[in-house]
Parts: structure tokens; C-alpha cells; sequence
């Protein structure tokens, strides 16, 4: 796990509306650059290669990081209208770059540094007292 760097916080708290998401993938790599690649060019600016790019927008920004078997996914905004269009930029480029037939997407409110959340949800240690 990579810790985020504290301009990502601030700016998940100042922007305010913040959601992550993971989708399980056997090339995050080429993935990471086939989702991010297709809307880079509406971004202001565009931060990183390999298993990891940042686009940042006017009123947002979204971080795609490949994982071995995956993606993790996250998107902050000013407001939940502008989350909400990052949110269906990235899915549909998503939808593009994979061939998956049916490809499910849960975003889960953001808290603290990008993905933390998601990263609790699928690196967790499992329990040893049988509890569910």
C-alpha cells in the first residue's frame, strides 16, 4: 500500500465530495494507462505513469492506481455534481478499456487519505474467531 501524500488530503478536504472505488483486473498497468488515457485530455493536468496516474480538473481531480489483481479508484470534487461527472467520465472509460462483459462499480465515501476505505475493504487481515 502507498500512502497519499498530504496535498491529496488537503485537497479531498477542501474539495469536499470524495468516493473510491476498486475493480478487480488481471493488467492494471495497461489499464491504469487505457482508462486514464481517453480523458487526460479534458484534464488541466495529468501527474504520473506506470501503475499510477493523477488527472487533475478544474473543479476536481481523480487518481487511478494499479494493485496487484486490480485498480483502485478515487474521485473528489466542489460538489456532488462535478464528483458525480468525474465519477461517469472515469466509469465509462473504464467500460471502453475493459472487455469484461459486466463490470460492477460500488463507490464508497472517501475518508481521510485516497483510499483508505477501499484499502481496509481488500487488504484487511481476515478474522480468526469465525465471525463473519
Amino acid at each position: 500500500m502507498v500512502a497519499a501524500d498530504d496535498q491529496s488530503i488537503r485537497e479531498a478536504g477542501a474539495y469536499g465530495h470524495a468516493v473510491e472505488s476498486y475493480v478487480l483486473a488481471s493488467n492494471p498497468c495497461d489499464l491504469v494507462e487505457q482508462t486514464s488515457m481517453p480523458i487526460s485530455h479534458l484534464a488541466r493536468r495529468v501527474n504520473g505513469n506506470g501503475t499510477e496516474r493523477t488527472l487533475v480538473f478544474d473543479e476536481g481531480k481523480v487518481i487511478v492506481r494499479g494493485f496487484e489483481g486490480g485498480l483502485l479508484l478515487w474521485v473528489c470534487a466542489s460538489n456532488l455534481v462535478f464528483r458525480h461527472a468525474l465519477q461517469i467520465l472515469l466509469e465509462s472509460s473504464l467500460f471502453l478499456a475493459t472487455s469484461e462483459k459486466r463490470l460492477e462499480i460500488s463507490w464508497y465515501p472517501s475518508i481521510g487519505e485516497p483510499f483508505a476505505v477501499v484499502e481496509k475493504l481488500l487488504f484487511a487481515a481476515p478474522r480468526n474467531d469465525g465471525a463473519r
